[in-house]
């Protein structure tokens, strides 16, 4: 509804699904994806809406920074607003993903992948870095020309600005940023052209 993006990535021993929004499951199957893996980058209800059907129909388990927490799907926020009703199917998630900026990766199927915790626009917002590959799954953290909207319950611009400019703009230039909405687009042009990042 809100023009959520999901992807995949063929891991060594498989294929991860990153973000479940609504119609992630049959896209997975048109594409011919048995995913045995979803990563969330994090609980907003447009990114998890088609969690449960994914887990379900492909028998894989959930991966997330935080338990499941209505508060953070925000459910709970637009249930006062007329024509914003919407229904989360109740999903389980089976591993909690730590922080591993200067640490060791964590192995999913078989590849490295760095958990980047940067809050801001949600409490439990992270991104995927595949180093070798020069991809980074962004969620709503960072869009091309612009950054996660701060005025949801939990938001923090200041926050969120800065976990960018920590853990994002000193990556190399070329790594692309997959984001949450919108187009691809790269560190290197975000550093350069992105106002946000300009301001302060």
């Amino acid at each position: 509804m809100l023009a959520t993006n999901g992807y995949a990535f063929r891991a060594r021993e498989g294929w991860v699904a990153v973000d479940a929004p609504e119609g992630m499951a049959g896209w997975l199957e048109g594409e011919g994806i048995e995913p045995a893996v979803l990563l969330l980058t994090h609980q907003h209800f447009d990114h998890i809406l088609g969690a449960a059907e994914v887990a379900g129909r492909f028998g894989c388990p959930v991966w997330a920074y935080s338990e499941y927490d209505r508060s953070l799907t925000l459910d709970e926020f637009f249930s006062g607003f007329e024509g914003t009703g919407f229904e989360i199917r109740p999903f389980e998630i089976a591993s909690l993903l730590p922080e591993t900026a200067g640490g060791d990766p964590v192995q999913v199927l078989g590849s490295a992948v760095e958990v980047l915790h940067v809050p801001g626009h949600s409490p439990d917002s992270i991104c995927f870095l595949l180093r070798d590959e020069a991809v980074v799954f962004g969620g709503d953290v960072l869009f091309r020309g612009g950054v996660g909207r701060t005025d949801f319950p939990g938001g923090d611009a200041a926050q969120l600005l800065g976990g960018i400019r920590e853990k994002l703009l000193p990556l190399d230039d070329g790594v692309a940023v997959m984001p949450g909405h919108g187009p691809p687009t790269t560190v290197g042009e975000e550093r350069v052209g992105n106002p946000f990042l300009q301001m302060g």
